[in-house]
């Protein structure tokens, strides 16, 4: 299935080198031109600049070049004499193609901030310097004290971090949500938490939302004549059709021979990828690279009761290929999605998530979650060690990628959403295997002014021996009163990602100009 959805993970921030140098007309000494002989003359000065930007694009390609998320263009290269002038054509040569470039890796010498200052009022765009003497600080204060955004790195080892949290506002600003509502397009009835104005989140963001109603989007599961939906006679519409079937049976297959248990049949199966299927040609028709849709208002319809799916192992395959795709129509944890996915460069997995009850002296911990899965709960006992607290995320939608994309498919499971119909295909996931992985987690508030982070350790799974969504995670935090009360501020849904990313998360929050709530 490849509908040339234009995922997050497939974008790459466009870095181009510029070299700003002086050279001297004449052969003069003075308190900032000195040398002997030759080293006095034009011509020495221009082999100087040429070995310098030679040498400085090279270690770009070098370093860069090769990075996966960044797409290194065709470097420019300014001279100037030292009347150091700053000329039209100048400004024009720098800013070729000024849209497609994301960031300015610039190497000055000697001097130069004056011409990017006079570039900056002009296009205002992101600008990096690698460590080159005094030239660091008055680049920095310089660029900064006049509202323009500045790095500098040490070394290329610095430059990732600063790389990953660009990268990541670019695919924010390039993310369209298909969303499907029933009655309300802001929140569903489980996610009042949800951001409160999505023209807000497109001004802070740069997400912007692509609106499908949620009855028409189940008819068209329907393999029916595509202008006989009752939601819209008349009109040809998207349904599924024999073609695509025979490439959901082959899917569906495929899920069922991959999986280490599959304790759900053929049919149901076929009905939830036939939801996804669905789900990703209406992304690409729509231009769209994110989903969404409102699970208590869709089950309330009794639809899903009727078409025997859930959307479950649809947000499972979005995630895990690059599609971030979040249950219950909370935008505000699948903005948090997009972010950590596109940091980590991994699937995330978000579900309800709060702080365990726990006996500290006993090192036991309490959930209602745990009920069905003593497995699970044992497990906790035995691994606690000295913690802070203990947090839980819960969901049926894990997914195959958690260690990266790139990283092979993991072991899985494949049982029923549905305990009595034994129907709604969901992934399982056994996080018992992971004890001692790191995640980051982060949700952003309801009013996309604030946004939440923290770090964990994997202690325990559970519900992989189960269905619906007794699925998930327990992770030890190192304060669980900062994590109880971040939640507190931010909502329900708090997904993470495995891996690191903690530094990044709050790094992107300020540079977007969000309270971060930390809980290291």
């Amino acid at each position: 299935m490849d509908f040339n959805i234009k995922k997050g993970k497939d974008i790459k921030l466009n870095v181009r080198p510029v070299t700003v140098c002086v050279y001297h007309e004449y052969v003069f000494e003075g308190p900032c031109r000195f040398g002997t002989g030759d080293q006095l003359t034009k011509e020495y000065d221009l082999m100087h600049a040429n070995e310098l930007h030679h040498a400085f694009v090279e270690g770009v390609k070098e370093n860069l070049g090769t990075v996966d998320y960044v797409n290194v263009l065709d470097p420019v290269f300014i001279m100037r004499d030292e009347s150091f002038p700053v000329k039209d054509e100048m400004l024009a040569e720098m800013a070729k193609d000024v849209d497609d470039v994301d960031l300015y890796l610039v190497n000055i010498f000697p001097f130069g901030v004056d011409f990017l200052l006079e570039f900056q009022k002009r296009y205002n765009k992101p600008m990096a310097l690698l460590h080159f003497g005094s030239n660091d600080a008055i680049f920095m204060s310089a660029l900064r004290a006049r509202g323009y955004e500045a790095y500098c790195w040490y070394t290329y080892a610095d430059a990732p971090r600063t790389l990953k949290v660009l990268r990541a506002r670019k695919v924010m600003k390039n993310t369209r949500i298909l969303a499907l509502p029933r009655a309300n397009s802001t929140i569903s009835v489980s996610a009042c938490d949800s951001f409160l104005d999505h023209n807000e989140v497109t001004k802070r963001l740069g997400i912007e939302f692509r609106y499908y109603n949620m009855h028409e989007f189940l008819d068209q599961t329907q393999m029916v004549d595509p202008s006989s939906n009752p939601t819209l006679p008349g009109r040809k519409m998207d349904n599924i059709n024999e073609e695509d079937a025979k490439e959901i049976t082959a899917i569906a297959k495929k899920l069922m021979d991959d999986a280490e248990i599959v304790d759900i049949d053929e049919q149901a199966v076929f009905n939830s990828v036939k939801a996804n299927y669905l789900a990703q040609k209406l992304m690409a028709k729509l231009d769209c690279n994110a989903f969404t849709a409102p699970c208590p208002d869709m089950c309330a319809t009794r639809r899903l009761n009727q078409e025997q799916f859930t959307l479950c192992l649809n947000h499972s395959l979005n995630n895990e290929c690059g599609i971030c795709s979040a249950c219950e129509y909370d935008i505000s944890a699948l903005a948090a999605m997009i972010l950590l996915s596109n940091l980590s460069f991994s699937a995330p997995y978000m579900g309800n998530t709060s702080l365990a009850k726990m006996n500290a002296e006993d090192k036991v911990v309490t959930s209602p979650l745990l009920k069905k899965d003593k497995d699970g709960f044992e497990r906790i006992t035995e691994n606690l060690g000295e913690v802070g607290g203990i947090g839980y995320t819960f969901h049926a939608t894990p997914n195959r990628k958690l260690k990266g994309f790139d990283a092979e498919e993991s072991v899985y499971a494949l049982r029923p959403f549905a305990m009595g119909g034994r129907w709604g295909a969901t992934i399982r996931y056994d996080f018992n295997q992971d004890i001692g992985q790191t995640v980051t987690m982060c949700r952003f508030d309801p009013t996309c002014s604030k946004l939440f982070v923290a770090r964990g350790e994997i202690v325990a799974g559970a519900g992989y021996t189960t269905e619906n969504c007794t699925e998930g995670v327990f992770y030890k935090v190192s304060d669980g009163k900062k994590f109880f009360e971040g939640a507190l501020q931010v909502g329900n849904h708090i997904p993470l990602v495995y891996g690191d990313v903690y530094d990044m998360v709050v790094d992107f929050g300020k540079l977007m100009g969000l309270e971060v709530i930390e809980c290291a």
